[in-house]
């Protein structure tokens, strides 16, 4: 008889033993982080500024309520920014980076998310390079064009051809992917790119730094694929 009313005991206390340890090794990734805040960086003609993800030189800076150190969320190459794990606060939001003139604008995502796009003028304005002729199985021709805005000066100037979405100055080449750079010697013209192959697509970008600063601005990517 006591050892019956003994079993009756282990088992409720095991149920409720294993209750806790799975609870225990529960894997918890909600920490109420549900802000969302999402946009577009555009210059004053409403063009978009294009960023580059493996860099900061453009970033769009948030500074909630009470903090004094802000987040910062890069700049992709569509120009498009996005946080999706934000806490639920009142921020103030503005661009740093390769840009000027910015506006600091006020958010709340407590309510949901919210969209916010930014105005600014880029220390140089890079239009999409646009190809020139007809590609052949090796080479490419694009022409390229590199605007000073407010007085700002071009200082070093490339364009990256790469099998990769959105190059920028740390892609480089790896097993599977190749990323050509070349340096352009003036703000306007055109330049050819060899030793590509066929059949391949290309993502093509130019990026330049004005002088004075260590962020380059750079160009939204022209996309083309090799007969």
């Amino acid at each position: 008889m006591k050892n019956q009313t003994l079993k009756y005991l282990i088992y409720p206390f095991s149920l409720v033993l294993l209750i806790c340890l799975s609870a225990c090794y529960e894997i918890i990734d909600d920490f109420g982080h549900t802000g969302n805040i999402s946009g577009r960086v555009l210059d004053p003609s409403g063009n978009i500024i294009s960023g580059d993800v493996t860099t900061e030189d453009m970033v769009v800076l948030a500074l909630g309520e009470g903090e004094t150190e802000p987040m910062r969320i890069r700049v992709l190459g569509d120009g498009t920014y996005t946080n999706t794990h934000m806490y639920p606060q009142v921020y103030r939001v503005w661009l740093s980076g390769a840009a000027e003139g910015s506006q600091e604008h006020t958010v709340d995502l407590r309510g949901g998310p919210v969209t916010q796009d930014i105005t600014a003028t880029p220390f140089l304005t890079l239009p999409p390079p646009e190809v020139v002729g007809s590609p052949t199985a090796e080479e490419v021709t694009i022409s390229f064009t590199i605007s000073p805005n407010n007085g700002h000066v071009p200082e070093e100037r490339s364009v990256y051809v790469s099998t990769v979405f959105y190059p920028g100055q740390s892609t480089g080449s790896g097993p599977y992917w190749t990323t050509i750079r070349r340096t352009l010697s003036d703000n306007e013209g055109n330049i050819t790119i060899d030793g590509l192959q066929s059949g391949t697509t290309y993502y093509i970008r130019t990026a330049a730094r004005a002088t004075g600063t260590n962020w380059f601005n750079l160009s939204d990517q022209t996309i083309v694929t090799l007969p």
